[in-house]
């Protein structure tokens, strides 16, 4: 059956197709064959996964306790906020799209047509990335406890339409009110903290006294959230959730119109006449102080910087919960203390390699009649107040309850912010500044090695704030392993010495 040009199920069977096609893509170099060989047995391989956590959540259920449904609104919740921030980052992509867009805009399609599609199109692309999760677990559950866990596909997709939903008129929202470079990055900061926002509140209610945490568990097992396998309650839910997204669609059309135009509109003249009255700096400032000067202006003005920061200290701080949980009487200093390690090390990893490898201009400055060595001083050097605004108010807190332990955090966190900035000085690799959260797929090496400094220094931090002699394994592992990735000659910027250039032989 051949659909109307220009209808909504024509719109949204383009756009359908071209997620399946940038899936696909990652295939290209496949036959179609060994390409529906490899999606078949990660299928397989996905149900083998999620056969242990089926088994545990249907025990859990069958127990009839408080918290297995707990456990299920949890699974429900956590689902919703993913599909929220999904929602917010799609509709930020699709407002700062010009291809497709402007030809959509241009032509005598309706504006809510447009939005439905593409909104429809974010719906499908936010539930197959959880349905991979969600729907193995659900299959599986079906063979060892019957069909009614077939439930799952409704409640997914009831969801789905929910989330995307809010997303969709947050994102609208910031652009609407926002400079689309600021929007984007508030875009960004708010999808990491609604995707790490209800990981951080269970494990807070994780950490409360047991007659309150009994009683937060009781009232959500006896809340409608919690009975999802209810046929009455998912269909409700199902319309519920198509009532939402249309209503979401047909109020927010022309606000849709007015951001989509917001983003493309360039604010550039009023971005340049406000730079344009900021005081020029002196080139006799100094090369470190204009080096500095020039590198923490780049990072004011790249806002999708922080949002990508803010994402990693989202999914961070867990850290300091996972600890509160897993000892028994172990002191709140002492559980934030390695977390704030962590954070330090990760931040300056970043900064680093946006000083160093994701420098705009390399040619230019390599160029510049200094020495190499002071360049890099200069830019390392640089990455110290971003990193101590980030942990002033931690460091500060922590001071609070103990200023000893908030002392040694602060030496130790300037270790291993050291550390992950020598790994990426000595080793730089290359990219755009703005794929920081991509950076390591160049290397896993240099991941690996992050990741280890961090850990390392963070276990130091613990050791030495119980006064255990043991801090110094970690500390000699960390300053062995720095030793081990140190270039093995560093060579001095002197001019070189260019040998004479022999004579060319003349012909007789």
């Amino acid at each position: 059956m051949r659909l109307r040009p220009g209808s909504l199920p024509w719109l949204v069977a383009h756009d359908l197709t071209l997620n399946w096609r940038r899936f696909m893509e990652m295939f290209a170099r496949l036959s179609p064959l060994a390409t529906w060989a490899v999606l078949a047995c990660g299928a397989v391989v996905l149900h083998l996964v999620a056969w242990p956590v089926a088994i545990w959540l249907v025990a859990l259920l069958n127990e009839g306790s408080a918290a297995g449904t707990s456990m299920v609104a949890v699974l429900v919740f956590s689902v919703l906020a993913w599909m929220v921030a999904q929602g917010l980052l799609g509709t930020s992509r699709t407002l700062q799209e010009r291809g497709s867009g402007d030809l959509l805009f241009s032509s005598p399609l309706s504006v809510r047509i447009v939005l439905a599609s593409r909104a429809a199109a974010t719906a499908a692309s936010s539930l197959g990335s959880v349905g991979l999760l969600v729907l193995p677990v659900a299959n599986v559950a079906v063979l060892l406890d019957g069909p009614a866990w077939l439930a799952a596909y409704p409640a997914l997709f009831a969801l789905c339409l929910i989330g995307t939903s809010v997303g969709l008129a947050a994102a609208i929202g910031l652009f609407a009110k926002l400079e689309a470079r600021r929007a984007r990055a508030y875009a960004q900061m708010c999808a990491a903290l609604a995707g790490g926002a209800f990981l951080i509140g269970a494990q807070v209610v994780a950490v409360l006294p047991e007659g309150l945490r009994t009683a937060i568990t009781d009232r959500v097992a006896g809340s409608k959230a919690a009975a999802l396998l209810d046929v009455a309650l998912l269909g409700w839910l199902c319309v519920l959730a198509v009532i939402v997204f249309a209503a979401s669609v047909l109020l927010l059309g022309d606000s849709f119109l007015q951001a989509s135009l917001r983003a493309a509109g360039g604010t550039a003249g009023s971005e340049n006449a406000r730079f344009g009255q900021r005081r020029r700096s002196r080139f006799g400032a100094g090369l470190g102080r204009t080096l500095r000067r020039k590198e923490w202006l780049l990072l004011r003005r790249d806002h999708s910087v922080f949002a990508q920061l803010a994402l990693q200290i989202v999914y961070t701080v867990p850290l300091a919960v996972v600890l509160l949980r897993g000892v028994d009487n172990i002191p709140v200093a002492l559980a934030i203390a390695p977390a704030i390690v962590v954070i330090a090390a990760q931040i300056t990893a970043s900064l680093a390699w946006i000083t160093v490898s994701g420098e705009d201009a390399p040619e230019l400055i390599a160029a510049a009649p200094v020495l190499r060595q002071r360049v890099e001083f200069a830019k390392v050097t640089a990455i110290g107040l971003p990193v101590l605004i980030v942990l002033a108010l931690p460091l500060a807190g922590l001071a609070l309850l103990s200023l000893y332990v908030a002392v040694m955090v602060a030496l130790f966190a300037v270790a291993a912010s050291i550390s992950t900035a020598l790994l990426n000085l000595w080793h730089p690799m290359p990219g755009n500044r703005r794929g920081m959260l991509r950076r390591h797929s160049q290397s896993k090496i240099m991941a690996l090695l992050e990741h280890l400094m961090a850990m390392l220094w963070a276990i130091a931090i613990v050791l030495a704030v119980v006064g255990s002699s043991w801090a110094l394994l970690p500390i000699g592992v960390a300053n062995v392993v720095l030793f081990c990735c140190s270039p093995s000659r560093i060579k001095l910027s002197r001019p070189a010495r260019i040998s004479p250039a022999k004579p060319a032989p003349q012909l007789r």
